[in-house]
């Protein structure tokens, strides 16, 4: 997994193959774009279950809890995945498709689509292997672009439902602005006015993670933008709110599969 700064907000790519390793329920800020290789993966997105095999394009909206496994260990499975911010997204929707509106994609989160999945994945290897800025741009603009163009869909005039009511997005907002500090549920529940209870439950309900889930994904986001500044694991630990660098070291392999001084290393 590495970041290129030469692409829109930072793009982050993740080339992976993998056996025992499962993803946690978790979210991204950004879109998932993701193609398989080889294997099979089985996944939750929401409350959706199923199997990504080899020529399969998977799409997950910016927010959509998931998690992710291997179908059989002794295969795994090969993918890769891109992470474009929605304006990244909405910049190409723009070009692609015109109209006005967030782009939707229809609610598919799987297509069997060998001939969309195989141009990510040499997307992927071109943007991993060349020292070329230019060739690096070319080819993620080119992949989304066809991602978009397929199944993305703008009609003018069209409006996304709101993905969390006013109570969990002050929730939310209050988990972004006190990361780094210790933070108890009731602190939570109190500046939104749900007892502790109520509000955890109904955290969960809307979001699909635990209110401590959800803020250690928050802290695992600020760790990455605190890495790529040049700070120390230690120091990251402590600013990102974790207990120490052991525990941040752990938390990032669960969550993207990569050390933290492996993700600094690979980043551009």
């Amino acid at each position: 997994m590495w970041r290129e700064a030469d692409l829109p907000d930072g793009l982050e790519i993740l080339r992976a193959s993998c056996f025992d390793h499962r993803y946690p329920a978790h979210f991204h800020d950004e879109f998932v774009f993701a193609a398989f290789a080889r294997g099979a993966q089985r996944h939750r997105i929401a409350r959706f279950e199923g199997v990504a095999e080899a020529g399969t394009l998977m799409v997950i909206p910016p927010g959509e809890v998931h998690t992710g496994e291997a179908v059989e260990r002794s295969r795994g499975w090969d993918y890769c995945a891109f992470y474009p911010s929605a304006r990244f997204v909405e910049a190409i929707a723009d070009e692609v498709l015109g109209g006005s509106g967030p782009v939707d994609f229809q609610g598919e989160v799987l297509r069997h689509d060998p001939e969309l999945a195989r141009h990510l994945l040499e997307a992927s290897a071109a943007i991993g292997a060349s020292g070329d800025v230019l060739t690096r741009q070319c080819a993620a603009y080119a992949a989304f672009g066809a991602v978009i163009a397929r199944y993305g869909e703008r009609p003018s005039g069209r409006r996304r439902a709101e993905a969390a009511d006013t109570a969990m997005g002050q929730a939310i907002a209050f988990l972004e602005a006190h990361h780094g500090e210790p933070i108890g549920v009731n602190a939570v529940a109190e500046t939104v006015g749900l007892s502790p209870y109520h509000f955890m439950r109904s955290f969960r309900a809307k979001t699909g993670l635990s209110v401590h889930r959800y803020l250690t994904q928050i802290r695992l986001n600020h760790a990455k933008a605190l890495l790529l500044r040049g700070e120390s694991a230690a120091e990251v630990a402590l600013g990102a709110g974790f207990f120490d660098q052991s525990h941040l070291i752990n938390q990032f392999r669960a969550q993207f599969g990569v050390t933290p001084g492996a993700f600094v290393a690979a980043s551009r």
